[in-house]
């Protein structure tokens, strides 16, 4: 790891004592399990600032585990003597001098959060930096872009990953597990300093941190896969690292997109959380489609909310002058202002994927991500890729209709009935995705019937003439509409093709 250790928030000259760090917090049961039994909640990253007297009276037994959450969770401080059982057999000094805790008199508090998710520690940043309006190089932690992106990144083996822009490192780590090497590059010192204090903290040597902007510190190398949740806010500021990029409008993600191509191997792929505006006169949808004219890669844009430009500023305003209402105002009219120099009417955020391509014409695909993930989903982004590719090879309909299907293992469905002369009258008819992307929607009793019998038996035109039979209909007056209803069914994972050779 290439990091300047002076001036670090976290030290990092002394591997050995970070390790033993470890061991406190493994010995306390300093883990999500630990401290989600503690605390009597689901998820560590569900606590909250209006939850602090609740926490402290869950914590009030003062064992070595409420000590390390009421310092590094609820960021409260705590008598000096507790501390040093806390810690033992380390010293309260040891920890001073790494970083992670400072001395208020006869007590001790925390000096960073350090939050046990998913088998990791992560250091980072507590928010009151930035409630005190300190911290334009603030470093956050693990926040719902995070998961979100963690979520949705496809998880297969890698000899290089790429995380660009990676804070405290939370994404880098996650993709150790899968990757020979991973690259964490960030341009504020204070994260990259940071998440190699978290590398090491964690046990992990196949993970390099570097200092610079965008892909400049990796200029000439390739990766299976690069994984970005850079600073994606478009404003006019650039007040905060971590979330304005200081670029024009929605810059940093054009430049991301544009750039990451040349740094992709054959059949890599690169996965940007990002926002992007909606310009007057323009769909977003064809703006977007001009990104990634000429990149050798298929794209999938996955838009997951929309917000008019307004709503856009008050909402990214009160994550930092929540407290302070007369700034508020002054701030969200510069914002809105901007936006209306700069023709921007409305923002929308979501995930692009990209996966490098060079054989025949690239595609691309731009749609609404449903409105659950039932996670991991990334498995459902491999198989959506796949997807497309075999709708592409089918657009002719005779194609299609010769075709095996199957219907997926995860797929459901409900129905809502009521009572009639006859027995039970259907209302409704959904199906929906149990894992994953779930995706849901509409269908009638009859193509119901059609997706229960796609078992990859019989070619999908033979089960549309018994459809058309039952319906007392010519197949070819059917066909529009069925095989539209098909093809949405494909590309969202309702039905699976079978391969030809079975």
């Amino acid at each position: 790891m290439q990091t300047d250790p002076q001036n670090s928030p976290l030290s990092v000259a002394d591997p050995e004592r970070i390790h033993h760090l470890r061991g406190v917090l493994a010995q306390a049961d300093y883990t999500d399990r630990g401290v989600t039994q503690a605390l009597g909640v689901e998820d560590v990253c569900s606590l909250s600032g209006r939850d602090v007297p609740l926490l402290l009276r869950r914590t009030s037994r003062a064992t070595p585990l409420d000590t390390l959450i009421r310092l590094f969770l609820i960021g409260v401080p705590v008598d000096q003597e507790a501390v040093r059982r806390a810690v033992a057999p380390m010293t309260v000094e040891e920890w001073v001098e790494t970083g992670l805790l400072e001395s208020e008199g006869a007590a001790v508090a925390g000096r960073m959060q350090l939050l046990p998710f998913q088998g990791l520690v992560m250091a980072f940043d507590p928010p009151r930096q930035i409630d005190a309006g300190l911290a334009c190089d603030y470093v956050m932690g693990v926040g719902s872009s995070s998961l979100t992106l963690a979520n949705l990144t496809v998880r297969r083996a890698s000899r290089r990953t790429l995380d660009l822009g990676t804070g405290c490192g939370f994404q880098a780590f996650l993709a150790a597990r899968q990757s020979t090497q991973v690259v964490a590059v960030d341009r504020n010192s204070r994260a990259v300093q940071i998440a190699a204090f978290n590398a090491l903290l964690n046990g992990l040597e196949n993970v390099q941190c570097l200092e610079g902007d965008l892909f400049g510190p990796v200029e000439g190398q390739e990766f299976d896969l690069v994984v970005s949740n850079p600073p994606f806010v478009i404003s006019p500021e650039s007040r905060y690292i971590y979330r304005d990029s200081g670029m024009h409008g929605d810059e940093v993600s054009q430049k991301i997109v544009r750039q990451a191509p040349a740094f992709l191997s054959e059949g890599g792929y690169c996965q940007i959380l990002c926002n992007w505006a909606h310009l007057a006169g323009q769909p977003w949808q064809e703006r977007l489609a001009g990104w990634f004219a000429g990149s050798g890669c298929d794209a999938w844009v996955m838009r997951s909310d929309t917000l008019d430009a307004a709503s856009y500023a008050a909402k990214w305003i009160r994550h930092t002058e929540w407290d302070d209402p007369e700034h508020f105002c002054q701030r969200f009219e510069e914002w809105v202002d901007y936006y209306g120099r700069e023709r921007i009417e409305a923002i929308s955020g979501g995930l692009i994927t990209l996966r490098r391509r060079s054989e025949g014409a690239n595609w691309f695909r731009a749609d609404d991500s449903p409105n659950r993930m039932l996670g991991p989903a990334g498995q459902a982004i491999l198989q959506g890729f796949e997807a497309h590719d075999f709708l592409k090879t089918v657009e002719d309909d005779a194609r299609l209709m010769a075709q095996r299907l199957q219907v997926s293992p995860d797929v459901r469905m409900h129905q809502d009935l009521r009572p009639s002369g006859d027995g039970w009258e259907v209302l409704r008819c959904e199906v929906q995705l149990e894992r994953g992307l779930v995706y849901a929607g509409n269908v009638d009793p009859f193509m119901a019937g059609l997706i229960a019998h796609c078992d990859g038996g019989r070619v999908l035109g033979e089960l549309m003439a018994d459809l058309a039979a039952a319906l007392g209909k010519d197949p070819a007056a059917i066909a529009p509409a069925c095989l539209g209803i098909v093809r949405c069914l494909v590309e969202q994972g309702f039905l699976v093709p079978v391969a030809q050779d079975r």
